[in-house]
């Protein structure tokens, strides 16, 4: 059975909700522990290799939390102003962006990295605006003016035609399935 374009709801330029920016924030944090013991691994087997000294990594351990840390960041600022998108954020379909829908300023995405933590403190409560709050933001996202919206690129995510239906007919407005894939990033709350 056909289905008319009008009846699938667009998803791209919707603020994203905390399932998809707890799986892209996995994602990541995987990803940077993986590649952070690959290059100490690296370094472990070069200084063996060349200086023949053997590399501890229980000694010293705030230098390698730090070392992590700055690693860490280096990784979350660059992608994000490079591309608002971290490789988690990209698995998901995600991107950051201000709140105006602009991409993000070195300066931005290196504040938005740094008051991330606080985020978490106490108690993850700078998280709840995510789940509560209109846009979707975070207590991070709020200081640093940010919002993090579902972006696919070229290729505009979309609801199936029967979860669009399900979502009108419980009054929420979903936005018609855009015709060009160049539409802007859009200000409207996401669905559900």
């Amino acid at each position: 059975m056909a289905m008319a374009k009008n009846e699938i709801g667009q998803v791209s330029g919707h603020y994203a909700g905390g399932v998809t920016r707890s799986g892209a924030f996995i994602i990541d944090w995987f990803f940077m522990l993986a590649v952070y013991g690959l290059i100490l691994g690296a370094l472990q087997f070069l200084a063996g290799t060349f200086l023949n000294q053997e590399i501890s990594y229980s000694e010293g351990s705030l230098v390698w939390l730090a070392g992590f840390l700055v690693f860490a960041f280096f990784y979350l600022a660059v992608s994000l102003t490079i591309t608002g998108k971290t490789i988690g954020k990209a698995l998901v379909g995600l991107r950051v962006v201000t709140r105006e829908g602009a991409p993000l300023t070195a300066s931005r995405a290196a504040g938005r990295v740094i008051v991330f933590p606080l985020s978490f403190l106490p108690l993850g409560l700078g998280l709840i605006g995510i789940l509560v709050g209109r846009e979707r933001r975070a207590l991070h996202d709020v200081i640093a003016k940010t919002a993090v919206v579902y972006d696919w690129g070229d290729r505009p995510a979309s609801l199936p035609a029967p979860m669009t239906r399900w979502l009108q007919r419980r009054g929420v407005e979903v936005l018609p399935a855009a015709d060009d894939a160049d539409q802007q990033i859009g200000s409207e709350p996401a669905a559900g």
